[in-house]
Parts: structure tokens; C-alpha cells; sequence
């Protein structure tokens, strides 16, 4: 009896996890919905569930169209990260998620970071430890520790790059 209930319990746990990875999944803007259900990119990353919105939609790259950012996690390793899309081109970035950033700063994991937003101010205020002030090509993403410290994620024209916000 107590191994039939045991085996009920964990089919609805493992049932409800689905359902909520399907409503996610379900939600996601067509433009990224497409990038997001290619085999190399799905085998490899999920949803990350865990932050609310799960996506941010702003131009990211000044190129006066939308991208998005989508929340992610490396399925193998789960360092978890997010996935920026350029609509305009095409591309896509993976800044996290087990990829650091080329300027060294900014983790390969932010499983840190609980909350994020669209960042539009072009000129960004001089940051926690940083050396210049630095003006933005579009709007990046504040990324946040709450109640800790943030930093921003923006595009130089040719990568994304971290700056230290607050500490």
C-alpha cells in the first residue's frame, strides 16, 4: 500500500513539474518561441521558472527593434543564466548559464540573481567598484540580488559586457 502511494505521490509531483514547464514554455513571445524549441538550444537549456517575468522584451542592441531576454538554465550542469535574442539579425547570446562574459566580470552562473528588469536610461551612473561611467547603444538588463547588489548587462556593438551597479 504505502509503495502504491509513494509511486502516486511522485507521478503527481512529476506531473505538476510538467505542467508548469508547458505553461511556460506555452507563453513564450513567437519571435524567441522558435529559437528557444530548436534542438540545440532545448536539449541543452530549460526555462528558468523560478523568475518572474521568466522573459523581457526591449532593444537591447539600439537597433530600434525588439530582442528578448529569456531566463535560463543549463540542463547539465543547472548554472543558470539567460538567453538574449536580437530579432533584428537574428542572433542570439548566452550570458550565463556555464558562459561567462568576455570582460571578466558577471558570472558563468547567476543563480544569485532573483529579480531583473529593463534598464533605459542611456547614461548609467558610475557603479560600485567600476572606473568610468559608460553610456549605453540600447537599453540592457539590470540584473538584481535583492536587497544585495545589481549590475547591468549591456551591448557594446559587438558583445555584451557586465557593469557593477551596487554592492
Amino acid at each position: 500500500m504505502f509503495l502504491i502511494l509513494a509511486l502516486t505521490i511522485s507521478a503527481s509531483v512529476f506531473a505538476k513539474g510538467q505542467d508548469k514547464i508547458f505553461v511556460f514554455e506555452s507563453n513564450l513571445p513567437a519571435e524567441i518561441e522558435d529559437l528557444y524549441n530548436q534542438e540545440k538550444i532545448k536539449s541543452i537549456y530549460s526555462i528558468r521558472t523560478d523568475l518572474n517575468p521568466f522573459y523581457l522584451r526591449g532593444d537591447f542592441d539600439g537597433d530600434k527593434i525588439q530582442d528578448y531576454a529569456l531566463g535560463i538554465v543549463e540542463r547539465k550542469t543547472e548554472k543558470k543564466g539567460m538567453l538574449i535574442y536580437h530579432a533584428g539579425t537574428k542572433t542570439h547570446y548566452i550570458i550565463g548559464a556555464g558562459k561567462p562574459l568576455s570582460n571578466g566580470k558577471g558570472r558563468d552562473n547567476y543563480n544569485w540573481m532573483d529579480a531583473w528588469k529593463v534598464y533605459v536610461d542611456k547614461e548609467v551612473e558610475m557603479g560600485v567598484g567600476e572606473t568610468k561611467k559608460i553610456t549605453l547603444k540600447g537599453e540592457a538588463i539590470l540584473t538584481i540580488k535583492l536587497e544585495s547588489s545589481s549590475g547591468i548587462v549591456y551591448w557594446t556593438g559587438k558583445e555584451y559586457r557586465w557593469y557593477q551597479q551596487g554592492d
